[in-house]
């Protein structure tokens, strides 16, 4: 629809360009009628053009047909030259070409190479069949007016006879090969467009933008990085879950899932995966960058802020309040693309992964909404000051035999 609302307006430029030159090139005994008619019928279709395109009223077959017109309209006032200067077809063959080479090019705005050599075709078997056939003000076709008066000399055969529709049909190959390969590009940019809208359910758009350009290696291998990890749960999934209804429930769910996931991609992490009513999220894979930490404690607590609100926002409409528990934790993992066959997926695993989920059951015994090792704090440069942030001591998690010690976010 867009190149056909581009190619009208194209249109109304030649228009334009054609009255202007028809003008000039007046004599004294005025422009000829049979050039007033040519505008007159061109005119008639960029209107039509316009028209469609404005309207949006698209089909495939019109730009078919409307290139059908322009040819026929140009071969025909070849004849209507010819025939105005007392010369033959062939004689004017070369300037009228030269109005061809304006239709390829503007038909390549539409990128269908099967249009450009369907142009080329035609014009081919129409300056064919009118050289073989009388028109009006010519008794004789090309092959009775050759026996009349004689042969022509080669390179005047060459020169108006050969070369015009050879130079059209040359033009017309190089566009078809162009178009063709732009073409190509331009679906492949597509498909380039829908991965990434794919990755962004699951990426922030700016590591999608980066994962759908194939910039990164070594995921299907695996890598260890560093990276943070937040564990986000509903507390009482369980036993809310036996008062629903399950349209309720997969409504509340979705709601949970798409509030969590904007906050995430706000601050540039991942969501790696949904388990139930829990939320696995990462900073710092596959891209890692050195504000991950920082990311993702800022993360934690932009999710409890946002899911408060909506938690209000339920029970003022008379629904079931949320309450959520958040664990943090930054380590090394494995970063890769787990599985075989048919069921791929990307992950990351390790230790880092079990303590963060670990530390956010610990929020469900303790005041602390956002409970984290202080290993993360540290890494996220924020101060351990008593201000904000609660030690609640080592604790031996399960399974594990080395405490970690755990900070909580005070309410």
């Amino acid at each position: 629809m867009q190149a056909d609302l581009l190619s009208a307006f194209v249109r109304v430029g030649i228009l334009v360009v054609l009255v202007a030159t028809v003008a000039l090139s007046a004599t004294d005994g005025g422009i000829h009628q049979g050039a007033v008619i040519d505008i007159g019928l061109y005119g008639l279709a960029t209107g039509a053009s316009l028209i469609l395109a404005w309207r949006r009223l698209y089909h495939p077959i019109l730009p078919f047909a409307f290139a059908t017109f322009d040819v026929v309209l140009i071969v025909t006032h070849m004849h209507i030259m010819a025939n105005t200067m007392g010369l033959s077809a062939e004689m004017v063959s070369v300037p009228a070409s030269t109005l061809m080479f304006v239709v390829l090019i503007h038909a390549s705005m539409r990128y269908q190479p099967a249009l450009i050599a369907y142009i080329v075709a035609l014009f081919l078997i129409s300056v064919l069949v009118t050289s073989l056939l009388p028109f009006p003000g010519m008794p004789m076709a090309m092959p009775q007016r050759m026996a009349a008066t004689g042969l022509r000399p080669m390179g005047e055969i060459f020169a108006f006879d050969v070369l015009p529709p050879v130079l059209v049909a040359t033009a017309g190959t190089i566009l078809v090969l162009g178009v063709y390969r732009t073409r190509r590009l331009l679906l492949r940019s597509i498909d380039q467009a829908a991965r990434s809208a794919r990755l962004s359910r699951f990426f922030s758009p700016r590591i999608a933008e980066r994962l759908s350009r194939d910039e990164l290696n070594g995921l299907s291998s695996g890598l260890r990085q560093p990276v943070a990890v937040l564990f986000v749960d509903i507390k009482g999934f369980t036993s809310m879950a036996e008062t629903m209804s399950p349209e309720e429930l997969g409504t509340m769910l979705s709601e949970f899932r798409e509030r969590v996931t904007e906050c995430v991609f706000r601050h540039g992490g991942t969501v790696d995966k949904f388990i139930g009513d829990a939320v696995m999220v990462v900073f710092g894979a596959p891209i890692s960058g050195p504000d991950d930490a920082r990311g993702a404690v800022e993360c934690g607590v932009d999710v409890l802020k946002t899911v408060a609100k909506w938690s209000k926002e339920r029970m003022s409409s008379g629904e079931a309040g949320i309450e959520i528990g958040i664990g943090g934790h930054y380590g090394e993992v494995f970063v890769g693309v787990l599985g075989s066959g048919r069921l791929l997926e990307y992950t990351v695993i390790g230790d880092t992964v079990n303590v963060a989920e670990r530390l956010e059951r610990l929020s469900r015994e303790t005041d602390c909404p956002l409970v984290t090792s202080r290993t993360l704090l540290n890494e996220a440069g924020i101060p351990n000051d008593g201000a904000r942030w609660s030690a609640l001591g080592e604790h031996t998690l399960r399974g594990r035999t080395t405490p970690i010690e755990a900070m909580g976010l005070m309410r």
